[in-house]
């Protein structure tokens, strides 16, 4: 008896189906209007699985838009994630959902009327956005903060997508009125619409003179946002300038406390605040702030290597305009064994440039460190180091310790043998530094170069052949069979690169009363017949037309020979006066990482679908009907699942799915407010013809919820 009670009760619970896990469009569209919550949630959720994997599920958008009216939350939010994709790729097909835009905005759940508002700025119709004006009013001076820093940034995405209409519909004094709000979120949220706003359309709003007349909500605010707030609101900071003094020293005893920030992002704003001001006022390299921001910019080095990266980038423009800022912190710097390659090119360019030229213990301990880096095995970072090795030689420059850089970079000549290039570049260029008066350390590079074999096979780069033949015609009585070097790069004249050309012509020219006459005769024709590069073409016909003169043209072929190259003073790279200015104003942007100013980059532009532009409503209902149905055909020719399935899917008649289509767009049209008479009524009886609420009702939820919902999202 107990067993066929059993039996009895298991065959009378009816159990909600499930969805195959293979997501064929003939299951979800069975699934997606079974009587089951579970399973049309299920449904949805495989929708959107194929969906995010590249799959077109846009045949079943009527069946998805059914289920927006659902009191789950969760739910909701998965309808309205399609709704968002399809906006972008099928504008036309949003129109169907246009009642419930402007119902579930004025629903009791804060977030559900956040993502009514979100989803409306975003889709990229003209008859859809007229209908945005009221719910975005609402939205607006909504009771709720997290309502309203949705709307604020909908307010710039309108304006990106219909700038008529966001000035003819009044909410950019809405979005103004917003810097005044007592939530600190809407008050960076409005920063960061204007900012867009601004950055395209100067004319629109007044960005710096609103950021002038909030500056003290913005500090206040500061301290009770989250990192992402901070940083816009740093961001609207930086673009500010102090009247006085005082008012920069306030500025930054404000801001001062977030260089300790856990987030790299906040403090690499506050340092641009900070340093945006400090020329108001008059400190030293020993001034408390600096010691702050050196602080702040030593914790970055413990972040992940990327965040270290990034960090190592701004911290070389910082360097440019205070040198002497983190001359203390040179071990922080060193590099570390388990250093992805690209942090350690970026620490050795650091190191070279924050030792102090005048502490000679500082610059010893750094040499045997560069020393250590030029003996490892990654190319790339060994090139960087013997480089780093002339620099830091140069800097210095006490002839004692650049002999012993000389002696170092020699000695890795002789164990090195693939980094020959590296070697005569950074030799050179202490040579430069020094002058002719080294006679013994002339003699130590000459005598090297010498002993190399083929030049050809040792010299790869461009750089490295211009070092080298330069050296052969500044001290040619060094040098042996001289001639027969010359000889073998100009056989390869047409070949070599822009650097090696100009060199080995002046070379030849300086030495053309040692040199076999034909020599000259030939580069001289090469250089004007044979290259593409303008620069060689018309210093060689220079060359010509002097050398071809009669009479007095000794002393200027004398004043062309033997004129000398000016002493090397540094061989480290340094931005323009004009790009270091904007490179700090620009720091912890991208602008900072490439060393290029913003307004140089090409900027991406959201593409707007034209298809849909200037189309009437009916207009579109036919759009979207036709890509639709188009969409269930293709789908029919898709599904290879099996001839039973195929079958009942091919035979099921279409005009049930167009009757759906047709209860979609069977609703009242919602009359703009300003072309509303004074008489009528706000948009709740404008709704009321809305079929998919009459049938499933709306969605309510209780206060305590709504907070708990609020609170999951942070």
């Amino acid at each position: 008896m107990e067993k066929k009670l059993k039996k009895f009760l298991s065959n009378a619970t009816r159990v909600a189906p499930k969805i195959s896990k293979k997501g064929e469009l003939f299951e979800l569209r069975n699934g997606l209007v079974s009587p089951y919550p579970q399973t049309r949630k299920d449904a949805i959720k495989k929708t959107i699985q194929q969906m995010t994997l590249g799959k077109d599920v846009s045949s079943l958008f009527p069946d998805i838009l059914k289920n927006i009216a659902a009191s789950d939350v969760e739910q909701k939010k998965l309808v309205y994630l399609y709704v968002m994709n399809y906006a972008e790729t099928h504008p036309e097909l949003c129109i169907l959902a246009v009642n419930t835009f402007v119902s579930d905005a004025q629903d009791s759940n804060p977030l559900i009327r956040c993502m009514a508002i979100r989803t409306m700025s975003m889709i990229r119709v003209d008859k859809i956005l007229e209908y945005v004006e009221i719910p975005l009013r609402k939205t607006l001076q909504d009771d709720n903060p997290y309502v309203r820093k949705t709307a604020v940034i909908c307010v710039a995405k309108l304006f990106a997508l219909n700038k008529e209409l966001c000035q003819e519909l009044g909410v950019l004094e809405d979005l103004v009125s917003a810097l005044e709000d007592s939530n600190p979120m809407v008050v960076a949220n409005a920063i960061a619409a204007l900012s867009d706003i601004y950055e395209t359309d100067p004319s629109v709003v007044e960005l710096p003179k609103l950021i002038q007349q909030h500056v003290s909500q913005f500090l206040l605010a500061l301290n009770e946002c989250t990192e992402w707030a901070r940083i816009v609101i740093l961001g609207a900071l930086a673009e500010y300038t102090a009247k006085d003094s005082l008012e920069a020293e306030q500025i930054i005893d404000r801001v001062t406390p977030h260089l300790q920030h856990v987030n790299a992002a906040v403090v690499l704003a506050t340092i641009k605040v900070v340093i945006a001001n400090l020329p108001k006022i008059q400190v030293n390299v020993d001034s408390p702030i600096f010691s702050k921001i050196s602080s702040g910019l030593v914790s970055l080095m413990s972040t992940p290597p990327e965040m270290q990266y990034v960090a190592l980038r701004n911290i070389r423009i910082i360097l440019e305009r205070y040198p002497l800022l983190l001359s203390r912190e040179l071990r922080i710097f060193y590099v570390k064994f388990n250093d992805p390659l690209y942090v350690k090119l970026e620490k050795i360019d650091i190191l070279v440039r924050l030792v102090d030229p005048c502490n000679l213990k500082q610059c010893t301990l750094l040499l045997a460190e560069l020393k250590e880096y030029a003996m490892e095995y990654e190319s790339e970072f060994v090139s960087k180091a013997i480089l780093a090795l002339s620099q830091l030689g140069v800097k210095f420059s006490e002839v004692k310790f650049v002999r012993k850089v000389l002696d170092i970079i020699v000695d890795l000549c002789q164990t090195r043998d693939s980094f020959q290039d590296d070697c005569m570049v950074a030799m050179c260029n202490l040579i430069r530094h020094t002058g002719s008066e080294q006679d013994d350390m002339i003699t130590q590079v000459c005598s090297l170069a010498q002993v190399w074999g083929s030049t050809e096979s040792v010299f790869q780069t461009d750089y490295a052949k211009c070092n080298y033949i330069w050296l052969l015609g500044q001290y040619s009585e060094k040098f042996s069979n001289i001639d027969k070097s010359l000889q073998v790069f100009i056989d390869s004249f047409t070949h070599e690169e822009s650097l090696t050309q100009m060199s080995l012509l002046i070379t030849v020219v300086k030495l053309h009363s040692v040199l076999p006459g034909a020599m000259l005769q030939n580069l001289l024709n090469l250089a004007t017949t044979s290259t593409d590069e303008l620069d060689v073409r018309d210093m060689a016909i220079m060359y010509w037309r002097c050398l071809s003169l009669e009479g007095e043209n000794e002393t200027l072929i004398n004043e062309l020979c033997n004129a000398q190259l000016p002493q090397v003073a540094t061989t480290l790279d340094a931005f323009s006066p004009e790009l270091l200015e904007t490179l700090l104003r620009e720091l912890s942007l991208l602008s900072s990482i490439y060393y290029k100013p913003v307004s140089t980059m090409t900027r991406y532009r959201m593409r707007t679908t034209n298809a849909v532009k200037g189309k009437q409503l009916n207009e579109l209902q036919y759009m979207a009907r036709d890509e639709i149905m188009k969409n269930m055909n293709e789908d029919n020719l898709l599904d290879f699942d099996g001839e039973s399935n195929f079958a009942a899917n091919a035979t099921q008649p279409s005009s049930s799915v167009l009757s759906d289509i047709n209860d979609l767009f069977d609703f009242a049209p919602v009359v703009p407010q300003h072309l509303q008479p004074q008489s009528q009524q706000p948009v709740d009886e404008s709704i009321q013809g809305l079929s998919l609420h009459e049938k499933h009702g709306s969605a309510k939820t209780s206060q305590n919820s709504n907070t708990q919902d609020l609170l999951d999202l942070f």
